[in-house]
C-alpha cells in the first residue's frame, strides 16, 4: 500500500512528470542522425517544456490538501461553489476582478482564499483547500492578463495580504 500523502504528491506532479518524459523523448529523437529526426525531436522537446511549465504553475497554485469546506465546480463558463455557508456561483464572462486573500493562520487553518467579484457587486469566496479548487487555474487561464506569478507568490505568503491577479479593463468613454 502506498501512503495517501505520497499518492497525493504523485498526482499533484503527474502532469509535470509527463512533460519531462516528453522532453526526454524529444532529446533522444533529436540525437538520431538526420535533419528530419532533429526537427521532430526538437518539436517534442519544446512541447515537453511547455507542458512542464504549465504543470509546474498549476502545481504551485493547487492546495496540498482537499479537506476544506465545500466543492468547486466549473461548467459552461460558470464557477459554482457548493458550501454549507457562503456558497454561490459567478459567471466567468461577468467577472470584474479575481483576488487571492491570504492570512497568517496557516498551516493549521485555511490561509488562502480566492475572491471572485462580478460586475454588479456579487462576489464568491472560495477556500483554496475546497474539493475541486484546482479547476480555478484552468477556468481563469483564458482571461487576458492573468498574473499567475502573483498567484504563486500568494500561495507562498505567510502574512495577511491580498493579491489581485486579474482585473477587467475599464471601458473609457474618451
Amino acid at each position: 500500500m502506498i501512503r495517501p500523502e505520497i499518492q497525493d504528491l504523485f498526482w499533484r506532479y503527474f502532469e509535470l512528470l509527463i512533460g519531462v518524459a516528453v522532453s526526454l523523448v524529444g532529446v533522444m529523437i533529436f540525437n538520431l542522425h538526420g535533419l528530419l529526426w532533429q526537427g521532430i525531436g526538437g518539436l517534442f522537446a519544446i512541447a515537453g517544456v511547455a507542458i512542464s511549465w504549465t504543470a509546474w504553475r498549476r502545481a504551485q497554485l493547487t492546495s496540498k490538501t482537499h479537506d476544506g469546506p465545500g466543492v468547486v465546480e466549473v461548467d459552461e463558463r460558470q464557477i459554482t461553489y457548493f458550501a454549507p455557508l457562503g456558497g454561490g456561483a459567478v459567471s466567468i464572462n461577468d467577472l470584474a476582478r479575481v483576488t487571492i486573500l491570504t492570512n497568517d493562520q496557516g498551516p493549521f487553518a485555511e490561509d488562502v482564499h480566492w475572491l471572485l467579484e462580478e460586475n454588479g457587486g456579487n462576489s464568491l469566496l472560495i477556500p483554496n483547500s475546497a474539493e475541486g479548487a484546482a479547476q480555478l487555474f484552468d477556468a481563469l487561464a483564458p482571461l487576458k492578463g492573468v498574473d499567475f506569478e502573483a498567484a504563486i507568490r500568494a500561495m507562498g505568503s505567510t502574512s495577511t495580504d491580498s493579491f489581485v491577479i486579474w482585473a477587467k479593463d475599464r471601458v473609457r468613454l474618451h
